[in-house]
């Protein structure tokens, strides 16, 4: 296997479950890296298999149908279907333990729903206020600046009031 592309999977998950089956053998690494090796391929040859079902089916997605139905024609027996289908079970267990868990946050606060929205509208509202007032007030200072460099510009006059120049002005 080329060093650089090496896929595996994680040599701690390998550890626990070799530990859990054959607890009182030590494993040297070659035989560790072998087994990966021989999970990699395992993994591989099942989603083959049932990439075939699911474009059969004319799918482009895999679903758990698909692989127990490739684990029955590469010859898994009954009790392999059964511990796939447990081990599917406890990951819906926990995905619905995710979604109550971030669900929860939002019931313990104990304001309803649409209160929440109706408050997160009101924010919006009153950042978008100040907005307009920071843009406004921003207007009013670069208006400021100019008149202040007109003054400047023209002698200490202000030119609020003053009347535009005539032709006559220009003659002199």
């Amino acid at each position: 296997m080329d060093e650089d592309n090496e896929i595996g999977l994680p040599q701690k998950g390998i550890n626990q479950i070799i530990k859990e089956v054959v607890p009182e053998m030590r494993i040297a690494n070659e035989s560790r890296d072998m087994i990966n090796a021989c999970c990699v391929e395992f993994v591989k040859h099942v989603a083959r298999e049932a990439q075939k079902i699911a474009s059969q089916d004319q799918r482009k997605t895999i679903y758990h149908e698909h692989v127990q139905k490739a684990l029955q024609n590469l010859g898994f027996t009954s009790d392999y279907l059964e511990a796939a289908d447990s081990v599917l079970d406890a990951c819906k267990v926990e995905a619905e333990k995710k979604l109550r868990r971030k669900n929860s946050r939002l019931e313990k606060c104990g304001i309803p729903e649409e209160k929440l929205y109706e408050m997160q509208q009101e924010l919006i509202a009153k950042a978008r206020q100040q907005e307009m007032e920071q843009q406004l007030a921003h207007q009013q200072a670069q208006a400021a600046a100019v008149a202040a460099a007109n003054a400047q510009m023209f002698g200490g006059e202000s030119m609020e009031g003053a009347a535009a120049p005539t032709d006559d002005d220009y003659d002199n």
